[in-house]
């Protein structure tokens, strides 16, 4: 978006007013916006605004729905208006980033994986043989992805599936196993960081 356009853009989503609103922002906006920018408009409204998700995520988030409702439920259940985040997840939104990430479950078991999720040893040697094999221009398997993946950027395994167009239960036992076989750490829990953060607190 150049500079012009987005001191427009800035201008027209400007609140008239304090309090929650929702912005008027087009998915051709949001697709034209450089990170810089998008943290821009952050800083400027985020905390206290609303966006819908964009059509490619509203499409995932049905496909969670369908695939996995206690999930989509723990997300949106509550919510009148499904679909409507906070302002501040904008940078999440653009093209080349993952989406709107499912990391903060309640009900249910976050399997959102990052990059220090891969073990030291097992995870890293995964990794590269994964990595070579790239490289020869060799195919992987399912599993070898997945690692690759998480070693490029943060993803759980709903958004994983849904990318692959994988059956749910295939990339769930995928996530168990390479758990069990050492190569990825069980991801944190909320009631884990709860208690962390309370034993800081205490200390």
């Amino acid at each position: 978006m150049t500079n012009e356009e987005f001191e427009d853009l800035a201008r027209r989503i400007q609140p008239s007013a304090e309090g929650i609103h929702m912005v008027d922002i087009t998915e051709e906006e949001i697709a034209s916006l450089t990170r810089e920018q998008a943290d821009q408009l952050v800083v400027l409204y985020g905390s206290s605004a609303l966006i819908t998700l964009p059509r490619k995520e509203r499409e995932f988030f049905d496909w969670l729905r369908e695939h996995d409702e206690p999930v989509w439920n723990d997300l949106w259940g509550s919510d009148e208006t499904p679909y409507q985040v906070s302002f501040a997840f904008l940078p999440d939104l653009l093209l080349n980033r993952r989406g709107f990430a499912i990391c903060d479950l309640v009900d249910n078991p976050n399997y959102y994986f990052t990059v220090d999720n891969i073990s030291l040893e097992d995870g890293t040697l995964f990794l590269d043989a994964a990595l070579t094999i790239i490289r020869r221009e060799e195919r992987i398997s399912m599993e070898q992805a997945l690692v690759v993946e998480i070693w490029r950027a943060p993803i759980d395994q709903w958004r994983f599936a849904f990318l692959y167009g994988l059956p749910l239960d295939q990339v769930k036992a995928m996530v168990h196993w390479l758990m069990s076989e050492g190569i990825l750490a069980p991801p944190a829990q909320r009631e884990e960081d709860k208690q962390e953060q309370e034993g800081s607190e205490q200390a």
